[in-house]
């Protein structure tokens, strides 16, 4: 009985050893798990356009974690956005729908945001520092931001309602090259049709893949 008693103890103490030595290392030797490019936060960037546009920014082949990313909130909080009378609305915080970091090191790549917006800007910046593109109702994207407003009208109660989605590039990522603006609108372009998706929006005018440069 006393043998009995002491293998339980040992395989025991054996299992506890397992799982401490699990729980520190990430089960990884300590680093951390990520996904590639096509997979993360919600497969936004399944695509071939938007993914191509990720690694290109992200490094070919990366590995990335999306920690701090709520898409569900995002599809949540919109709905219930279009669902609450306009009058009195104030601008909206923006929702983390994607953050995104390169596993191991940590190191942050970019994020994307959603919001309602109370109205579409008036487009009037200088052309030497964004570039206009025909997505949505309005589209430009700059060497480390892009953003794009586009109505979402879905069944009643809800009412139409503009939304903004916005990406911004981490400055530590260092990923400036020629085509950087494309890749970025091509991204926060994918992001707006998969959560207008979600929400059923109808009339967003967003286009597939990559949105082209709009004319002068």
């Amino acid at each position: 009985m006393t043998a009995i008693r002491a293998r339980g103890v040992w395989a025991g103490l054996v299992l506890l050893s397992l799982s401490a030595t699990a729980c520190s290392s990430g089960g990884d030797g300590g680093v951390a798990k990520g996904q590639p490019a096509s997979e993360v936060c919600g497969g936004f960037a399944g695509e071939p356009a938007a993914a191509s546009a990720l690694e290109a920014i992200a490094g070919k082949g990366a590995s990335l974690t999306g920690d701090g990313s709520e898409p569900d909130r995002v599809v949540t909080d919109l709905r219930k956005a279009a669902r609450t009378p306009q009058a009195g609305k104030t601008r909206m915080k923006g929702i983390p729908f994607c953050t995104l970091e390169t596993a191991g090191d940590e190191k942050n790549v970019l994020s994307i945001t959603f919001r309602e917006a109370l109205a579409v800007p008036a487009g009037d910046a200088s052309k030497e520092l964004v570039t206009a593109y025909s997505t949505g109702r309005s589209a430009t994207s700059s060497d480390l931001y892009a953003s794009i407003h586009f109505t979402c009208r879905m069944k009643a109660p809800a009412h139409d309602i503009v939304l903004d989605v916005e990406l911004e590039r981490a400055d530590e990522n260092e990923a400036d090259h020629p085509g950087i603006r494309d890749e970025q609108i091509t991204l926060a372009n994918a992001a707006a049709r998969q959560v207008a998706g979600e929400l059923g929006c109808a009339g967003t005018e967003l286009v597939e893949g990559v949105p082209a440069k709009a004319r002068s």
